[in-house]
């Protein structure tokens, strides 16, 4: 083990530890469009895996971010290490609906605990750079989920199974585990200052612009890691190769968190959010109407401007502007997000694309699919059939249920290969449809959080300024 701190070599740590949890990402988000066909799967249980991805995160972090001194860093990021092998084998060998949502879940407490402990770690390491190293420290996650989409793309190219993306996220886990393996780990910052357990406790209770931050993450974090999981499967239903655009939207999001530091020496944390959100509300408004490829990929880099540096420089304006909140404060922040976006944000979108899913077909086409599946006279399965039954029978507009299920298990092949040629066409525009118009009910919740955010930069310029708040809570901090 090693006698003294090493801070480069962990945070060099805690940048793979991100990578580990990006590419988890980055798979579950790039095997969603195979998981229903595999599996006939509709959207809204495929957002319910998805959701288990993030709002299990959610929990992890609220439980583990107060146990950093307690507990000890490395046994925490050991057990982060035991999480990420078992979920990655739960998705090897899952059977249906059940399993895949438990290696979602287990994937997503692995990776709430690397936010628990790498968020204080590095507020800690780097305590007069809080803003700029965290932000640093999160390029590694959009510029994981770069990577990892690129490598599940390539295994796409070669014709490997999906397990196969699954399978790339023990690469970084296992380069964290080594990493971290015999390094000695600060006491975080408000353990180093005296401030117990308790002393967090009160001051998470206490601050009320904490409280409002917490609100305003559960939305910013929706606006960007709710179409984040949806965009490769809604893409790539209408022809696109939707895991690069993912890769386009996060490597643009990378490269702006790299030179995060230069844009915050410049302009205030809730300048750039209100900025930042605002402009992510034109991109989704823009991406929601796109319909060529020109138009989405146009969108989709207006989006990924406008939330490239939200989610760190949240994080950074809590970590300065309530310091006493310590690890607890972040990992609250973290976990609000990630609770708003798994149990509401990535389920919601998918009901609401199912709902919607008829809108852009033509009765009459889905009709005669129909009529043909139940003119077949092999042997085909009753939930087809029924499903086939309320498509024909239906005397006004299209049952959505009942036409997403015929066209995934027409799709599917269940009526046999001729039928499967004419069902999967349908079944593309419909979901194709339905996910883009999906992204525009986020767009009043953007432009929403801007307006609040502006008002936060007139509170701060009428109080002499953001660096004279953050000193003030500083000096609060310190006389307590």
């Amino acid at each position: 083990m090693a006698d003294v701190i090493r801070p480069g070599r962990l945070f060099f740590g805690s940048c793979t530890a991100i990578t580990a949890l990006a590419f988890s990402f980055a798979a579950l988000s790039a095997v969603m469009y195979q998981l229903k066909t595999e599996f006939l799967l509709d959207n809204t249980q495929v957002g319910l895996i998805g959701g288990a991805g993030l709002w299990g995160m959610a929990i992890s972090q609220i439980s583990f971010s107060s146990l950093c001194d307690l507990v000890g860093m490395r046994n925490l990021l050991r057990f982060a290490l035991v999480g990420h092998i078992a979920g990655v084998l739960l998705f090897v060998f899952a059977t249906g609906f059940d399993s895949l949502f438990a290696g979602a879940l287990v994937l997503a407490i692995a990776n709430g605990v690397i936010e628990a402990v790498c968020n204080p770690l590095t507020a800690t390491l780097f305590p007069d750079r809080k803003a700029g190293m965290l932000n640093r420290m999160h390029l590694w996650f959009p510029g994981g989920v770069a990577i990892g989409g690129v490598v599940a793309w390539a295994l796409d190219q070669a014709h490997m199974d999906w397990r196969a993306k699954m399978l790339m996220v023990l690469v970084p886990a296992l380069a964290y585990g080594l990493i971290f393996l015999r390094e000695k780990f600060p006491p975080t910052e408000a353990a180093a200052a005296g401030h117990k357990l308790s002393d967090a406790f009160k001051a998470v209770a206490t601050s009320p612009l904490l409280w409002m931050f917490l609100l305003l993450m559960s939305v910013t974090m929706s606006l960007e890691l709710g179409p984040n999981r949806w965009i490769p499967a809604v893409l790539q239903a209408g022809g696109l190769p939707g895991i690069l655009v993912l890769v386009m939207i996060n490597g643009v999001m990378a490269i702006t968190r790299a030179n995060a530091h230069a844009i915050l020496a410049r302009v205030s944390p809730p300048m750039v959010l209100m900025v930042s959100t605002g402009v992510a509300g034109l991109g989704l408004l823009g991406l929601s109407f796109a319909t060529t490829p020109t138009q989405t990929v146009i969108t989709a880099l207006v989006f990924a401007i406008g939330i490239a540096i939200v989610w760190p420089t949240m994080m950074g304006f809590v970590a300065e502007r309530t310091p006493k909140t310590g690890a607890l404060g972040l990992g609250l922040m973290a976990a609000a997000g990630s609770l708003a976006v798994g149990i509401v944000t990535t389920p919601l979108l998918g009901q609401i694309a199912d709902r919607h899913l008829p809108d852009a077909l033509s009765k009459t086409s889905v009709v005669a699919v129909a009529n043909e599946v139940l003119a077949v006279q092999a042997p085909i399965s009753p939930q087809l059939t029924q499903a086939a039954q309320a498509v024909a029978s239906a005397t006004d507009a299209l049952p959505p249920a009942a036409t997403g299920d015929f066209l995934r298990r027409a799709a599917a092949g269940e009526a046999g290969p001729r039928v499967a040629a004419r069902a999967q066409p349908l079944l593309d525009a419909g979901e194709n449809h339905s996910g883009l118009l999906s992204f525009r009910y986020l767009v009043p919740f953007a432009f929403g959080v801007c307006l609040i955010f502006g008002l936060v930069v007139l509170s701060d310029r009428r109080a002499g300024g953001y660096k004279a708040q953050v000193a003030r809570a500083r000096l609060a901090g310190a006389a307590e």
